[in-house]
């Protein structure tokens, strides 16, 4: 039974791509803490949510999939966290006796672990008929329809019948003397009400003892090889069970964690929004009200957010104010494109962006405290690592990158790096202090010139307009405000 929440039905090649350097992607766009709000100390909602941002899917189809089951859960949350709790509680399949002499012992426990998961089933069928009544998308239509197809009232009444048939610690099974006085072909036999009767009437040898039969261990022996065969079966079949509802957890979480981070968000007065996904050969940007949500979540109260219109630009260079909020806006742009690319609702009143290949971030680090290489040196081995697994059509955050040399040897290593990638169809975000390099590309019809806002009487406003890089980032104000006038 294959459950479609996160993937299309017939979905053959692999819809996602793994991130290259998850890592440093967790660092730099502070996902840490996104996460820990949808998860909201749920280990498996935490699992599942992080696990889709780093695999953000590759085709705007697979997006709006998700999308719509998004919506679906948006609007009935309540029925997507009862599905949930269903299957919340479920239990692994736990290690079972390896010794020949526990089979019988094995047998009993399949027996009732495969009658715990149908009683999940039946409870989780029973839930979506009840609350999924309003559903709109193919993913829910889809799981509504498998449960109704395959979980009848016939089929339960089927199984717990065999189940409470397979409860009875009456075996009856029925053998043979093979060529060489050795029994075979154990087989376990239906407990009908007649059983008894026939069995004492057929041919057959008896043994006799003044102590109960099941006490000796060579009976225990055979009435496991009796039902060895039906264990096997049995725990075949809870495997089966218990890997449907495992997946049916996992995906469920997905949209929990998303309903949960959207609660908190909308208590403080932030908006979210279900994205606009372009084919991956567009270079159009929209955004109203685009915001950092982890610094919303860090400060627990409203922050600025920024809007954005652009067309056929490949490089944007993010200049001005010192502490004007140019790492912030770059550090939501990437939050942004990777929940937007793994169906997740993003930060914005409405964001629309095209589809990238994958997400890297190159933003400055602290200097090494033991050392063993300079800042630079650091740098660039972060530049190789990310060079060697770019492709075109990805995406690259530059956040005050190779600053830490003077002006005109940062300059030009930035020059050099960001028109080789530009050229090769990757598109560049990059804030950056460096008058030079930013200046180098005036008149560029490709380059899409941001600038933090200052006010006349230095302060900030934290928002990122368009505007031309000046000499100066006001570093003057920061002395000011430290030092005194």
């Amino acid at each position: 039974m294959k459950i479609c929440l996160l993937f299309q039905e017939h979905c053959s090649d692999k819809p996602f791509l793994q991130c290259s350097t998850p890592t440093y992607l967790n660092t730099d766009l502070e996902l840490g803490r996104i996460l820990e709000h949808m998860a909201d100390g749920d280990s498996t909602i935490h699992k599942s949510c992080e696990e889709a941002l780093f695999c953000p899917l590759q085709s705007p189809e697979a997006i709006k999939h998700r999308q719509a089951v998004l919506q679906d859960a948006f609007q009935n949350p309540d029925a997507v966290r009862n599905l949930y709790k269903t299957v919340a509680g479920i239990d692994s399949i736990p290690a079972f006796f390896s010794s020949p002499a526990r089979v019988l012992e094995n047998f009993y426990a399949a027996v009732e672990l495969l009658a715990a998961y149908t009683k999940t089933l039946l409870d989780l069928r029973n839930t979506a008929e009840k609350t999924l009544k309003n559903i709109q998308s193919a993913g829910f239509r889809h799981l509504l329809d498998t449960l109704r197809r395959e979980m009848t009232d016939e089929y339960f009444s089927e199984v717990q019948k065999h189940l409470s048939e397979l409860k009875n610690k009456d075996i009856l099974f029925s053998a043979k003397l093979g060529g060489d006085l050795r029994i075979v072909d154990y087989t376990l036999r239906r407990m009908e009400k007649d059983s008894w009767l026939r069995w004492r009437l057929s041919p057959s040898y008896t043994v006799k003892s003044e102590e109960r039969l099941y006490e000796f261990e060579d009976l225990r022996r055979r009435r496991g090889h009796a039902v060895s065969e039906a264990k096997n079966i049995l725990l075949q079949a809870a495997r089966f069970l218990q890997s449907f509802l495992a997946t049916l957890q996992k995906e469920l979480a997905f949209y929990v964690g998303c309903l949960n981070l959207a609660d908190k968000m909308h208590s403080l007065g932030m908006p979210v929004c279900i994205p606009t996904l372009l084919p991956h050969d567009s270079y159009e940007r929209s955004w109203r009200g685009l915001y950092d949500m982890s610094l919303a979540l860090a400060t627990g109260s409203a922050v600025v957010g920024n809007a954005l219109e652009a067309a056929g630009k490949r490089l944007y260079l993010i200049t001005g104010a010192n502490q004007g909020g140019k790492s912030t806006f770059l550090r939501s742009i990437g939050q942004a494109q990777l929940m937007a690319q793994c169906g997740m609702p993003v930060g914005a009143e409405s964001f629309t962006a095209p589809v990238r290949r994958e997400v890297f971030t190159h933003f400055k680090k602290e200097e090494d405290a033991w050392m063993k290489s300079g800042k630079l040196d650091e740098e660039l081995e972060r530049m190789d690592i990310i060079a060697g697994r770019l492709q075109r059509g990805s995406l690259v955050l530059f956040n005050e990158s190779f600053a830490s040399t003077n002006e005109p040897e940062g300059s030009e290593i930035c020059c050099q790096i960001t028109r080789s990638l530009v050229e090769n169809d990757v598109e560049v975000f990059a804030v950056t202090h460096l008058y030079t390099y930013a200046s180098a590309f005036l008149g560029d019809s490709g380059t899409q010139f941001l600038l933090a806002e200052r006010l006349e009487d230095s302060r900030r406003t934290f928002k990122i307009l368009p505007g031309e890089p000046l000499e100066t980032a006001y570093g003057e104000d920061l002395y000011k405000k430290i030092f005194g006038s």
